[in-house]
């Protein structure tokens, strides 16, 4: 009985020294410094990059740093060095906190610098790094990266992850800015077969721009006024096998985006030709994707032939011509004004991606191989030369859900 107590007790100690030894390795939030943004350029040196590094203080807004805290919410640190992994270790010489790039949400490059071509083999070591996560984002900056992190001095959100969060996932939600995570820019440079389209943005604002449609600016074009950051976030830098060789506006980003079923767009807010008014009147309306996109394709002969049926729901929410849409005459007009304008607009992007970019970016290309019976087969028909020839046509399902609320046209004094 005796030698069974003293066996039970010494198994019940090594538990608890066993259970003790967990915290051995345990770090505290304050010993480290968070990346959040990484910025990549192009160095004056030959062989090296300059690594621009955009640190937030963990403390700063959060409940153990107290809303009293004097400390900085970010610091910004830029240097020369052969790539951005052992640059951590060179930060280090100035900043007093370890480097972690655990926390790491977005790669700014610049467009000077994204469209060298020796700036794949560069962007590659990202698949390295155990601490960088593939559903980062990777966005290109008009200008340095180094001088957009300085210029980019958000008013509203203080700490750096919480701004970038919210402007990109809020960006891809309106269709404005695509869905470009790490993930699918290394997938589209793998295949080779598609077009890569990154987000693009800028902290510096134009001149007197041009006023255009809403969605038809490009980062930096926008005349926005007042108390207000100057960083902006629209359109897209396109990038063929891993290097940038174009770009494209918020409203071809956003036709883009609804032709691919992989990005997450709930809802969007777009105006429309009025076709009812004949002064050029525009009607707000909302567009719903609740539905995926059909893709037929017919790849025999020498022009194959791509059928592509667009499903999506609109609600209706302005109607500056003040046209009774509870009659049915009306709502047809409507309905087919709608789908007209819409497969027009793909149409003119997909043969600008035929012409000009000689490639499709998005993931179209996967809808071909279930057309071949094997690997060998579809590396014939050879997609990249293949879908420059093709004849492609959209057919848009549109489904008004909702006509806004019925007013009824004020009478004319004498009526």
């Amino acid at each position: 009985m005796q030698k069974t107590k003293t066996v039970c007790s010494l198994m019940l100690f090594f538990v608890m020294v066993i259970l003790l030894t967990g915290c051995w390795d345990r770090g505290e939030l304050e010993d480290k410094s968070y990346v959040i943004g990484l910025g990549l350029d192009r160095s004056k040196q030959e062989g090296k990059i300059k690594v621009t590094m955009l640190l937030a203080n963990p403390e700063v807004g959060s409940m153990q740093g107290g809303g009293g805290s004097t400390e900085k919410p970010r610091e910004i640190i830029s240097f020369d060095a052969n790539d951005f992994i052992a640059a951590k270790a060179t930060a280090n010489s100035v900043i007093s906190r370890s480097i972690s790039y655990d926390l790491l949400r977005i790669f700014v490059v610049s467009e000077e610098f994204a469209r060298d071509p020796m700036f794949p083999s560069t962007f590659f070591e990202v698949l390295k790094d155990k601490e960088i996560r593939l559903n980062s984002y990777l966005a290109v900056s008009k200008e340095k990266a180094a001088q957009y992190f300085l210029k980019n001095k958000p008013r509203m959100e203080t700490r750096p992850h919480k701004y970038f969060q919210f402007m990109v996932n809020h960006g891809i939600e309106n269709g404005l800015i695509p869905d470009s995570t790490l993930f699918r820019y290394f997938q589209s440079a793998e295949r080779g077969t598609d077009l890569f389209l990154a987000m693009y943005t800028t902290a510096i604002r134009e001149k007197n721009p041009k006023i255009k449609r809403e969605d038809e600016y490009m980062a930096g074009e926008l005349n926005a006024t007042g108390e207000l950051d100057d960083t902006q976030f629209i359109g897209s830098a396109v990038f063929k096998n891993g290097v940038m060789i174009d770009k494209l506006t918020g409203q071809e980003t956003r036709t883009i985006n609804i032709l691919d079923d992989t990005t997450n767009i709930k809802d969007i807010l777009v105006n429309i030709p009025d076709p009812f008014s004949s002064s050029q009147k525009q009607f707000a309306a909302r567009i719903l994707k609740t539905q995926s996109n059909k893709v037929k394709m017919n790849l025999k002969g020498i022009r194959p032939k791509i059928y592509i049926t667009i499903p999506l729901q609109f609600e209706i929410m302005s109607n500056p011509s003040r046209v009774n849409y509870r009659k049915e005459k009306n709502r047809q007009i409507l309905r087919k004004h709608i789908a007209d304008h819409i497969e027009q607009m793909n149409e003119d992007l997909l043969k600008k991606t035929q012409t000009k970019l000689k490639g499709v970016p998005y993931p179209l290309p996967l809808f071909a191989k279930k057309y071949f019976g094997t690997i060998q087969e579809y590396k014939k028909f050879n997609w990249g030369k293949s879908y420059l020839r093709a004849d492609i046509h959209v057919k848009a399902e549109i489904d008004i859900v909702n006509y806004g609320k019925q007013t009824s046209r004020p009478k004319k004094v004498g009526e």
